[in-house]
């Protein structure tokens, strides 16, 4: 408004009148920023675009960003990954008045509030983005206070407006998170952890009509290079907007439960075994499971989204994955570990007959593995694979393990429980034991 005065006012005009005019308009012109700063950072207003009104479950409602800054960016400035998979139930609103149902009004107690995660998430956006509307840290205690006199129930309707608060008629506002029926939250985060404490199901949200969104977690699964764009899931990973249109190729607690029972049942768990390597480790789930198992666990993996994604959703350290090829690795280490799975590997060396033969391959696998060798391939009765693999029945794959390896012993543990369509072609492979 400011600069619009200064270019149509000549110089003279400007020095005689100017001050007046500011003295008069100051107070509109700050009021009109503060209100169109509000209408720009939630998105109510977007050009040519239309917004509906519908009744959402609440939880079906996740995370959104601060600000007006979308939610899979504000992930990435708070390297919070999971915020916007994240229900607004397990939020830090909701979070916030369950804390005051358990102490009370302890919880506005300097050294208490400041460690909530509602005072952190309100000092994270303050000092990452800057605030529209308050920059005082001190403020957000007086924004908890009023947040939960509403929830006691007491009629604040005649009060003020307090700096960010929303108006009366300004609805919920969320955006579609693609492939899933989950909505990021946009504004009323407030709004929604009040009634979902007083016990409400459902709440009446105004839908941006603009574009659907990935969260974080889709958009990394969906550059992962063996799934190739498919909403495909190699591995376990648990998340609200996966549940409906993503499947699980190898469900994968099946043949850990034959690992487990099998190092049990020959007392090979730690602290005999120690070390544990899986070859072709995909996301890294087995690497975490064989963490929490008491291994000093790692896994190989080549493609390196595969690996983040394991660092971010299973909480795996950098150093536990080896992003290396796996013929390269394999030829160069001098490591040995007591415990190697071998999973689903080494039938695109049999296949694809453009690298190393499997016979290199296992005898490479022989010598890092101290006590046992988790083997599984991919055999004659599946479809897919044609005359691929014709000859590579449960008798054939043990004769073959013993022909070219050092184990005494090879132990059929049964089969994976991944022949389901999609994928009724494939799998239901046998899982051995190869043991010195």
């Amino acid at each position: 408004m400011y600069n619009l005065l200064l270019l149509i006012m000549n110089r003279r005009l400007k020095l005689l009148i100017l001050p007046l005019i500011f003295q008069i308009l100051s107070p509109i012109s700050k009021a009109l920023d503060r209100f169109l700063k509000y209408i720009f950072s939630t998105g109510v207003i977007r050009s040519s675009k239309k917004y509906n009104t519908i009744v959402v479950p609440i939880e079906n409602l996740l995370r959104g960003g601060e600000n007006g800054i979308r939610a899979y960016k504000y992930s990435e400035i708070t390297n919070d990954f999971l915020r916007p998979s994240t229900p607004v139930s397990d939020g830090p609103h909701v979070e916030l008045l369950r804390l005051y149902n358990d102490i009370g009004d302890k919880i506005i107690e300097k050294e208490i509030f400041i460690e909530t995660p509602y005072y952190k998430n309100a000092l994270t956006s303050m000092s990452l983005c800057g605030s529209q509307f308050y920059s005082n840290p001190s403020y957000i205690v007086k924004v908890a206070k009023r947040f939960i006199r509403q929830y006691n129930g007491e009629d604040l309707s005649k009060l003020p407006r307090q700096p960010g608060q929303s108006a009366p008629d300004i609805p919920i506002i969320v955006r579609s998170i693609k492939d899933s029926s989950y909505y990021e939250v946009i504004d009323g985060n407030h709004r929604i952890a009040l009634a979902y404490m007083q016990g409400k199901k459902d709440v009446k949200v105004t839908l941006i009509d603009d574009e659907d969104v990935y969260t974080p977690l889709q958009r990394l699964l969906l550059d992962v290079m063996w799934t190739d764009k498919r909403k495909w899931l190699y591995q376990p990973v648990h998340a609200p907007e996966l549940k409906e249109n993503w499947t699980l190729i190898r469900k994968s607690t099946d043949r850990l439960d034959k690992i487990s029972s099998f190092l049990k049942e020959k007392r090979f768990l730690p602290p005999v075994s120690k070390t544990y390597l899986d070859v072709g480790s995909s996301y890294g789930w087995f690497v975490s499971k064989m963490a929490q198992a008491g291994f000093k666990s790692y896994g190989l993996e080549q493609d390196y989204i595969a690996i983040s994604l394991g660092i971010q959703i299973y909480g795996l350290k950098q150093k536990q994955i080896i992003n290396s090829n796996l013929e390269l690795f394999l030829k160069e280490t001098s490591d040995t570990y007591d415990v190697v799975s071998l999973l689903s590997v080494l039938h695109h060396f049999e296949i694809s007959q453009d690298s190393i033969k499997p016979e290199e391959l296992i005898r490479m696998i022989d010598k890092l593995t101290n006590k046992v060798l988790f083997f599984e391939t991919g055999q004659s009765h599946e479809k897919a694979f044609g005359e691929n693999l014709s000859k590579w029945t449960d008798d054939y794959i043990i004769d073959w393990l013993k022909e070219n390896t050092t184990f005494k012993h090879i132990i059929n543990l049964g089969k994976d429980d991944d022949c389901i369509p999609p994928f009724e072609d494939y799998y239901n492979r046998t899982l051995f034991a190869c043991v010195r």
